[in-house]
């Protein structure tokens, strides 16, 4: 099933309870969210570039190989930088990556989810490098500056450095280009750049 854009939820009660349940801890929007891409990112694109055949996930050894080339890794690094994160930020750091897989819930469920903390708890994003290969964190990154009229959130890099619309537009276009060359479907992405060029146009047309 394709991924839908922007992505929608049937768990409307399940993400109102989830978000009420982080309103008792974070205060306004103060908490520090880190975009992390886990089941993809740069190494799931250069993993299957190097494959000859196609990944069967239902596969024993294909899946084995996938936790080891690209699971575990960007698993590992992610949780690198958000224990980093914790040390530097007094505020709450909100880690997508502790949440476990809830029933019946899809990608798209999880996509909205986050999009809604993001607008609503987010103060700082923080993105781990490869976000941009990732369906998910590049949803976030357009999420992150379409909340521009109502609070803009402080969007970073890993490194803590400032990652500006120019600079991720960027990244999302050369991430479907390399994706493209190893096959992989780059729709999701090719809308998620199509709305942050265009949201970056109106604000330019917008402008005095």
């Amino acid at each position: 099933m394709a991924d839908s854009f922007p992505p929608m939820t049937t768990h409307e009660r399940d993400v109102a309870a989830l978000l009420n349940i982080l309103g008792s801890v974070i205060v306004e929007r103060s908490g520090v969210y880190v975009s992390a891409p886990i089941t993809s990112g740069r190494r799931l694109a250069q993993w299957l570039g190097s494959r000859n055949v196609e990944f069967d996930p239902s596969h024993p050894e294909s899946y084995a190989e996938f936790q080891r080339e690209v699971l575990e890794p960007n698993c590992e690094h992610a949780q690198d930088i958000i224990s980093n994160l914790r040390k530097k930020f007094p505020n709450v750091v909100i880690d997508p990556t502790a949440l476990k897989d809830i029933d019946s819930w899809t990608q798209d469920d999880y996509r909205y989810l986050w999009g809604k903390v993001i607008e609503q708890y987010a103060s700082t994003v923080v993105f781990i490098d490869g976000w941009q290969y990732s369906n998910g964190c590049s949803y976030e990154f357009l999420v992150s500056y379409q909340s521009a009229s109502n609070q803009c959130p402080l969007v970073l890099n890993e490194n803590l450095k400032p990652l500006t619309r120019e600079q991720g537009l960027k990244l999302i276009r050369e991430a479907i280009h390399e994706l493209k060359e190893a096959g992989l479907s780059t729709e999701f992405l090719e809308r998620v750049a199509g709305q942050v060029a265009s949201t970056a146009l109106e604000e330019i047309c917008a402008e005095p």
